[in-house]
């Protein structure tokens, strides 16, 4: 049985009140780990069992988040210990949970210090939508920030809490529309964006518009930077399933239209490989080709048959684990 509180987590995910690939995955993992706490199955089949259908209901949430997809695998791997003793392997669970969580902040700092790293004196910045992992590199090098340019992100609005959030902390910001960013693209040194999805060949998925504003940097010979966690690589990819973009409430962008206005709300798009400067992980910072590559070796796609996705697999078909 989930907990009141997983069911407000998964609901505040949903309606992006928790936001950024990083965020998502922090809350969905926490709201896990107290389902599994709580946990009343009797035996390790049901809680098993249990266990899948809650992260089934995380993955409904936001279907483009592979970071997220990557703590479920390690989670339902550290469920799957081989036992007959319910308390331990609930117990190993729930330590694979903390120890994993832990990693992730070391991994945060070690990006925020690559990315701040390639940040020069003087820089004038440009992003795009709220990534608290652009965020974390921004705050590190505010002292050699001249200014950023942050997008205001349509339809909701999510630069504005980068814009906030950056003032608060000292940094230099100016708040521009979606579609002046090639305008303001010559001033701009470098580009720094999050990223939700890094797909097999180095092509990332963020938010929509990025790849607008990849296409500016590109024409003004600006760099574009990607910052973003090795666990936002989708392995699925490989072996050539589409990362799926999500699209939404097509109240955000119109709340009531005129009677046959047709209106599409997809919330990612796809910037190519060939737009992206350089991937900034905690693994290292690579170009996208061998950030892939980087990662077809420290996963062993290539031992691999088949994707080790049958979760999603099983979401995809909308149908529950047996």
């Amino acid at each position: 049985m989930a907990t009141k509180s997983f069911n407000k987590t998964m609901k505040e995910i949903k309606s992006l009140k928790i936001q950024g690939s990083s965020k998502v995955r922090k809350a969905a993992v926490a709201a896990l780990k107290q389902n599994v706490s709580k946990s009343r199955a009797k035996t390790l089949p049901a809680f098993r069992r249990e266990l899948q259908r809650h992260c089934l209901d995380v993955l409904k949430t936001r279907p483009t988040e592979p970071e997220t997809r990557t703590a479920i695998r390690i989670i339902l791997k550290a469920a799957s210990l081989h036992s007959r003793n319910l308390q331990e392997v609930k117990e190993n669970t729930i330590q694979t949970i903390r120890q994993y969580e832990a990693d992730r902040k070391k991994a945060m700092e070690k990006i925020a210090l690559y990315g701040n790293r390639l940040i020069e004196k003087g820089d004038v910045i440009m992003t795009h939508c709220h990534s608290h992992t652009v965020e974390e590199i921004l705050k590190k090098a505010k002292k050699k920030i001249k200014m950023v340019y942050c997008t205001e992100t349509r339809p909701l609005f999510q630069g504005r809490i980068t814009a906030t959030n950056l003032a608060k902390a000292g940094i230099p910001v100016t708040l521009i529309v979606d579609s002046a960013a090639d305008k303001y693209m010559h001033p701009v040194d470098k580009v720094f964006i999050g990223c939700d999805a890094v797909l097999s060949d180095g092509s990332v998925v963020n938010k929509i518009g990025t790849s607008h504003i990849a296409h500016a940097a590109k024409k003004h010979n600006n760099p574009f930077f990607v910052c973003t966690s090795s666990h936002c690589f989708d392995p699925a990819t490989y072996f050539g399933f589409e990362e799926e973009i999500e699209e939404r409430d097509l109240k955000e962008i119109w709340a009531n239209p005129p009677k046959k206005v047709k209106i599409r709300n997809p919330a990612f798009d796809i910037v190519d490989a060939f737009y992206v400067h350089t991937i900034i992980s905690e693994i290292g910072v690579f170009d996208p080709e061998n950030f892939a590559l980087k990662m077809y070796n420290l996963l062993e796609l290539g031992t691999r048959q088949e994707p080790f996705m049958g979760l999603l697999d099983s979401l995809r078909a909308k149908k529950e684990p047996r």
